[in-house]
């Protein structure tokens, strides 16, 4: 507080069950600037669908205890237009993405404009084969160039699965990127991939 720097929180409902009745209540008498609720447990993980209900009611303990924090949804967002969805249905003051990002850089590209207006689906150039594989390329270059001395390599292995699938031969070079030990060792298959599959 002396600093005035603002504090935000990031948690789920609760450990084992639901219990955004107890610990919400504590978090707002903080006044934090923003509380963003996973509506899932930590136990469930994400074997569940997200329960945005839970968001829901976050957002009226909110309200009566009078407080100024803004409450932020998570979990299961697909894209920006289902996040004004559920912006809309639960009057939550903002909605997080996480997973909808993996193999997709480009889904902030769009403006609130289009989300507004039209399907927020990207292009068929931002979809296609050679921009995914370009993007998984620079971003391997930022990787080594950012995150090398201090990230494990093997935390590539998940974008791999996000950027490289859905066309023929997919399969195939994901596997050859999954068998890689450094990010030179990708970028060589990427780069020979470009002309086998273009």
């Amino acid at each position: 507080r002396e600093s005035g720097l603002p504090v935000s929180v990031k948690t789920r409902i609760g450990y084992a069950e639901n219990e955004l009745e107890t610990w919400l209540p504590e978090l707002l008498a903080e006044n934090p600037a923003a509380v963003a609720v996973h509506a899932r447990t930590r136990k469930e993980m994400s074997d569940v669908p997200a329960r945005w209900d839970t968001i829901a009611h976050a957002v009226e303990i909110r309200d009566s205890h009078k407080s100024k924090t803004l409450i932020i949804g998570n979990g299961d967002v697909k894209n920006l237009a289902d996040a004004k969805a559920k912006a809309e249905s639960t009057d939550c003051d903002g909605v997080m993405l996480g997973r909808a990002i993996f193999g997709n850089p480009f889904l902030f590209a769009y403006s609130v404009h289009r989300c507004r207006s039209q399907s927020d689906r990207p292009s068929e150039l931002a979809n296609s084969r050679e921009t995914k594989l370009k993007a998984l390329a620079e971003h391997l270059r930022l990787f080594e160039e950012l995150l090398s001395g201090t990230a494990n390599y093997a935390t590539m292995m998940k974008h791999f699965a996000s950027y490289v699938k859905g066309w023929s031969g997919a399969k195939e070079l994901r596997l050859k990127l999954m068998a890689t030990n450094t990010v030179a060792e990708a970028l060589s298959i990427l780069d020979k991939s470009r002309y086998l599959t273009f």
